[in-house]
């Protein structure tokens, strides 16, 4: 990886051209992981900018490219020659397309050949971490080491409960499986009807997971990854099923450590639950008394528990803000605003803003 930070696409003033974009011939692709893509412009240029020439996706053509977000990177222009810099370096054997704009805009799919003595794809995590979740925990995150196959998952990953038993309605079923944009994260949403009290599903089958219980997550061996022809090993997240989370999260339950001024020592909350940890790392932020955020990085402990954000540079005021997105879900799915059970839930306040602010005086 040749960059830590995305590199958004330059909105800038560039000479481009209204004749349609129909020669691939002018594409060049790359060849390795760290090789740029460029685009040799026709002529007779009107002003415009990078991105209305050619975008990067991931995946094959035919899932190409209404709703998906295009890989960042740096545009830039050499004579005639338009150059794309990835913000990360390309995976080899990940299938990528490039989709031209104009009159007659075309899509070119590239793969970069994978080095055979790659290691096996492997799974490195699960979350929740915790060897204890909630009843109606709503989704699992199954990480891999690297690019996986898709539209495999019903073949490899089971539900099993103490007695061995496969539980094959726990999950949900969509067409497109729940990957992020280079395929090593799958998101596994439990049936929202087997959650939910009183719906056809939850009468007739009961709750996938019941508290008290002891539950084993496995994904067989020899689900393929997207480079090369080697295969996964078995992977076992055993569990036990504490109680359900029926009530709205609130950020007076949550317990803040505030740092020193001057230092770069971590402002830590520790959470009453366990938190959604995808959704925690980017709806909670760090702002300063004028509302600018501040710039750091985001560590989760403690089966996503315990939330710690480390400055960049030393801490330069006595006050910082955390601003909380009421988006943000804990792992049943319940927000600030709303419970996803909430027929018969306990009588509870929900707030009507967008953002909570929570004022953080840093010890002297």
């Amino acid at each position: 990886m040749k960059r830590t930070v995305l590199l958004l696409t330059v909105c800038f003033a560039l000479k481009t051209w209204s004749a349609a974009l129909a020669q691939e011939g002018g594409l060049t692709l790359p060849d390795q992981p760290d090789d740029q893509l460029s685009l040799m412009l026709p002529s007779k240029p009107v002003d415009s900018e990078p991105q209305q020439l050619l975008q990067v996706f991931v995946g094959p053509s035919k899932l190409c490219c209404a709703g998906k977000i295009p890989i960042a990177g740096a545009y830039h222009l050499d004579g005639a020659m338009l150059i794309f810099d990835p913000a990360f370096d390309f995976i080899a054997g990940q299938t990528y397309t490039v989709q031209s704009h104009g009159e007659n805009a075309y899509l070119t799919e590239f793969v970069i050949a994978a080095d055979d003595a790659l290691p096996p794809p492997e799974v490195i995590a699960i979350y929740p971490s915790g060897s204890a979740l909630p009843e109606n925990t709503l989704r699992l995150y199954i990480q891999f080491s690297t690019p996986m196959m898709p539209h495999r998952s019903d073949e490899f990953i089971r539900l099993l409960n103490a007695d061995g038993v496969a539980d094959t309605a726990a999950f949900m079923s969509f067409t497109q499986e729940l990957w992020n944009a280079d395929r090593t994260q799958l998101t596994l949403l439990m049936d929202p009807g087997r959650i939910k009290r009183g719906v056809a599903q939850n009468t007739e089958l009961g709750p996938a997971l019941l508290e008290g219980g002891a539950y084993v997550i496995v994904i067989d061996g020899g689900w393929p990854g997207a480079i090369g022809d080697q295969n996964t090993t078995r992977f076992e997240k055993p569990f036990t099923v504490s109680h359900p989370l029926r009530s709205l999260p609130s950020v007076d339950l949550w317990d803040i450590d505030a740092p020193q001024t001057a230092s770069v020592a971590p402002l830590t909350i520790t959470f009453d639950r366990p938190f959604d940890q995808q959704q925690v790392r980017s709806l909670i932020t760090v702002r300063n008394t004028d509302g600018h955020p501040i710039r750091g990085t985001i560590v989760l402990t403690d089966h996503e528990q315990t939330w710690q954000f480390t400055p960049d540079t030393p801490w330069s005021e006595g006050n910082v803000q955390i601003v909380v997105d009421t988006k943000l879900e804990d792992v049943a799915g319940n927000n600030f605003k709303d419970l996803l059970d909430h027929i018969y839930a306990a009588e509870t306040t929900a707030v009507d803003q967008a953002q909570i602010t929570i004022d953080v005086t840093l010890n002297p």
